[in-house]
């Protein structure tokens, strides 16, 4: 008896193994707390899954797709990434909107948050760490705030730029930059010593964060079953916890 317990357990855990499916979904970097606790409530019900995210910036991660790089889903800081790859014909779903994104202004010298946007005129700051807006959406909408304000041009030889969006919140974190335009989604949670502002959403055009399933997701159920998560109502819940509006 006890032998044919075993040879049962195994067979279930077979047949669970072939039905498991695993899938790699881009993230953009400031969907990356959020993004990781979503896959960890998605994990609860669906335990024999894998779902791997891989964070960055979104122009960057778009170059590495079109060269061949096998993202199930595609989730980007803004709409016009996924919208490209389904005018490409390389999507198997419209694109939809995951959030909306919030930029804020960001220093560990609380003072300096104090004056608002004059701060970035100040001579005590020498630096102002944005994303690099040929890559992040973030930096792009940065660089549109400043704009907004009347500073592009005063501000310009301060500016240093990151990669992508997490980047630029560790320039000002480690002291790089003394103070920054950064993605509220990677503050409102872990931040305690620092000091922040949101920017008027008008200052900039709206960051509609947008997924896509691509084409490497043909034959992959799950993709479809965790897109379908990503804008659940407890989806929804976890992104406002982190800073993003939903609606």
């Amino acid at each position: 008896m006890k032998k044919f317990t075993i040879i049962l357990m195994l067979i279930l855990a077979l047949s669970n193994s072939l039905h498991a499916d695993k899938i790699d979904v881009f993230v953009a970097s400031s969907a990356k707390l959020a993004m990781s606790e979503i896959v960890e409530e998605f994990k609860k019900s669906n335990q024999d899954d894998t779902v791997t995210l891989f964070f960055g910036g979104s122009g960057k991660a778009y170059a590495q797709f079109t060269n061949g790089f096998a993202y199930d889903i595609f989730m980007s800081a803004d709409a016009s990434y996924p919208a490209k790859i389904a005018s490409n014909k390389d999507a198997i779903s419209e694109p939809k909107v995951y959030a909306l994104g919030v930029v804020a202004l960001y220093s560990n010298d609380k003072n300096l948050i104090k004056q608002g946007m004059d701060a970035l005129k100040s001579e005590k700051v020498k630096h102002i760490s944005i994303a690099n807006p040929k890559l992040a959406p973030y930096g792009e909408a940065a660089m549109q705030v400043l704009e907004s304000y009347g500073l592009k041009d005063a501000v310009a030889s301060k500016i240093v730029m990151g990669d992508n969006i997490a980047q630029s919140v560790q320039f000002v974190d480690s002291g790089a930059a003394d103070i920054g335009l950064v993605a509220f989604s990677l503050l409102k949670e872990t931040q305690q010593k620092g000091a922040y502002l949101i920017i008027d959403s008008s200052k900039h055009l709206p960051l509609k964060q947008s997924f896509v399933i691509t084409k490497y997701a043909k034959n992959k159920p799950l993709a479809q079953k965790f897109a379908d998560f990503i804008t659940s109502e407890n989806a929804k819940k976890i992104f406002e916890k982190y800073g993003f509006t939903t609606k």
